[in-house]
Order: C-alpha cells, then structure tokens, then sequence
C-alpha cells in the first residue's frame, strides 16, 4: 500500500477551503407543415417581441420555472423517438427530474417538432405544450438536451454576464434572425448560483452556430478549449448542478457540507453529489483507481522534468501537484503500436485533463490521434481524469514546475 498526504485547494463562494486527507491506496408540435421546415424557419412561439427584461429574467423569476418534476412530453412521427429519449435519458439520470412519454400532443408538456434548426423559448411561457424545434438536418443527442434544459429555464452558457473574460463574439458574421440567442443576460438578472464558466458545457453554442456563412461567430479566449465548445453531448457536472439547483434542491433536508463542487444529492438529499472520480461523506477522497490503472495516483511536481508511463483504462485519476503559486508545464503523448485510434475527440473516447484547482471546471479533452498535448495550469494543479475510457493504453506524462 502507498500512503500519499494530499492537498486539495478549492475555492467555494470566494473562500478557500484547504483539505488534508490520509488517503490509502490499495493496490490500487401539433403537426408541423412541410413548408415551414423547407423554408427553415420554425414558425410558432419562439417569441422575438417578450421584453427584455423579462427574457432576462428568467431564471429568477418562478412563473417561468416549472412546478412538474415529471414532464410528459410527444415526439413528432416526423423525428426520430429514440434520439429524444436518449437526451431525456441523459437529463434524468442526473437529476430528479422525470420523462414521461404521451402519444396525444394535447397531453404533453413538451412538444418535440421537427424545424430546421435546434431552438426554443427560455424557460415556461403560456402555451403548453411548450414547442422545442428539433433540427431535421442533423441528428444530435446533445442539442435536444441543450433544448430542452432551455425550456426548463437553464440560459446558454455564452450568454453569462462575464462572458467577455472567455469569449469573443462578431455579430456581423450571425443570421440576424438568430441575434437574440447570442444577447447578453444581465446578473442581477439571472442567477448562475457561483458556478464557472464551462466551455464544454451542454448549453455553449459551436463556433459556428447560426453563421451567415462558414466564418467563426465566437472564439474561445483559451484556444485549446475553442474546437470543444458545442459539441458535448452529455451534461457537464457543471450543467447537472445548475438544474438540479434549480428543480432539486431540498433546503430543510440536512446534509454533509459538500467539498470540492459537491452538492446536495438530487435523488438521495441526505448526501452529496460528488465529481465522479470522488468519494466519502463529503467528496474529499479521491476514487481509487481500478486495477487496470496506475495504482499511485498523486504525484509532487518539482523544478526537474519527469517524465512517467501510466497505464489508463476505466475509471482512473491522477493529480500533479506543485508548490504553491507555481504552476506546471504538462506534455502527455499516448504510447501505442497504433498511431492513431480516433480522429476526434469526445467524452466517450477520451482521457480529461484538468488545468485548475476547482475540479469542478470541464477540462480539455484528449484522446489517441496521433498527436501529444502540450499545455501549463491555471494554478498549481492538474488532474487527469478517465471516466470510462474505451481503450487499455499507456500514457506517456512529463511535467515540471514553473
């Protein structure tokens, strides 16, 4: 067995919270007309003439937010069913919230409508069923999740007060029809309950989303982060904890104080949520990784490159840690015969590389292509987390403080 004292710095409501674990490791729509889609435009509700004030204020102001916690909702014949019920799947297992499928579009809470894009109204309006466009042209599990958290109140990701310190967007380059779903919402507005910004969130447009031709309408301020926004296709723990703060939060139902994100639990309240690679009372023990994987899984950073071969699979985690306000200059290259077993990179065939202390932040994406990472961390830890990586594989890491 290998004893490791580790340290863990989180920052929760502007305060740091130090941990000092021991941690033991073991070895280790009504139908829609045909000519209203080829046209592309979703005709019905997606209302372009609400104040802004209450566009704005959506997310605070409780009209606008749902009483049911089981939606029943009806797929047009005209889409395909088993998309929608994956994306309300991916919902469900993560929250309390549950789906219910009607066959009469007048008993329905959500009405799933083909269109030619992915859109709908910001949280609850008048007209129920509440109409949420599915595009006809692409099918895609992570838009209608983004859709429909939308219609539960949950504002896009780009559309945060503090945006500008993350991206930059060029108005010219979006479809004028479409320039409401790039407007900023002001804070005292909107409630992001202390959450970071996500890149990878569910609810972040693609560079491209709703461009008058094949020119960028925003770029991510962190390059390496840019080609990721909009194509996540499950919630980030980020997005699962904002709609569970908003439909799943039980305030009289006492619970542990939850560390390093944690939350209360949606389903069982009188614990904690934790990030999948935590465990423990209050999140403050690293999972132990699965026997396929480096036992050790906590690593000192020091002024001389090491260079380490990890062996990954499902389920491991590794934590780099350097001297305080300093930082690590990280280089990771997978070792195997292949030189390339995938060209893209998505959460399903990828290891993630976390470059800030706040583990709850999505980090970058990294999968075999052939090509290594290079990158430095916000601060003075990087984790590398695998959440049911497909493939056995070594992984070369060299690191250095700086």
């Amino acid at each position: 067995k290998v004893n490791s004292k580790i340290y863990f710095y989180y920052k929760l409501n502007k305060s740091f919270f130090r941990v000092n674990s021991m941690i033991t490791f073991p070895l280790i729509i009504i139908f829609f007309k045909i000519f209203n889609i080829v046209t592309g435009t979703n005709k019905s509700t997606i209302s372009n003439n609400e104040s802004q004030r209450q566009k704005r204020g959506i997310l605070n102001d409780p009209s606008f937010i749902w009483k049911e916690k089981e939606i029943f909702f009806y797929v047009d014949p005209m889409l395909e069913y088993t998309d929608v019920k994956v994306a309300l799947n991916r919902i469900a297992k993560e929250t309390c919230l549950r789906f219910k499928r009607v066959i009469d579009y007048r008993q329905s809470l959500f009405a799933y409508i083909p269109g030619k894009f992915f859109e709908t109204n910001l949280g609850k309006r008048n007209e129920i069923p509440h109409k949420i466009f599915v595009s006809i042209y692409v099918r895609d599990a992570g838009k209608i999740i983004r859709e429909t958290m939308r219609a539960l109140g949950v504002d896009y990701e780009h559309n945060r007060i503090d945006r500008n310190k993350y991206i930059t967007i060029s108005r010219r380059q979006i479809m004028s029809n479409y320039l409401k779903y790039f407007d900023l919402r002001f804070e005292r507005m909107t409630n992001i309950y202390g959450l970071p910004y996500d890149y990878r969130s569910i609810m972040h447009f693609s560079i491209n989303e709703y461009a008058k031709s094949r020119n960028s309408v925003m770029r991510a301020r962190d390059k390496l982060m840019e080609l990721q926004m909009g194509k996540s296709k499950y919630l980030t723990f980020c997005d699962a904890k904002l709609l569970n703060k908003k439909y799943c939060h039980y305030p009289y139902i006492p619970h542990p104080f939850c560390l390093y994100g944690g939350y209360q639990d949606p389903r069982n309240p009188t614990r904690c949520k934790c990030l999948p690679f935590l465990i423990g009372n209050q999140c403050q023990i690293p999972l132990p990784n699965s026997m396929l994987c480096t036992q050790e899984n906590m690593y000192f950073v020091a002024e001389n490159v090491v260079t380490r071969n990890l062996f990954i699979a499902r389920k491991c985690s590794f934590f780099l840690q350097a001297d305080s306000r300093k930082k690590i200059s990280l280089r990771l290259k997978f070792s195997t015969t292949n030189a390339q077993l995938t060209s893209h990179c998505t959460e399903e065939n990828s290891i993630e590389v976390k470059t800030q202390n706040d583990l709850s932040i999505s980090g970058y994406l990294f999968c075999p292509n052939g090509k290594e990472l290079r990158l430095i961390s916000k601060q003075n830890l990087i984790s590398i987390i695998t959440n049911d990586f497909p493939f056995h594989l070594i992984l070369e890491v060299s690191y250095v403080q700086i």
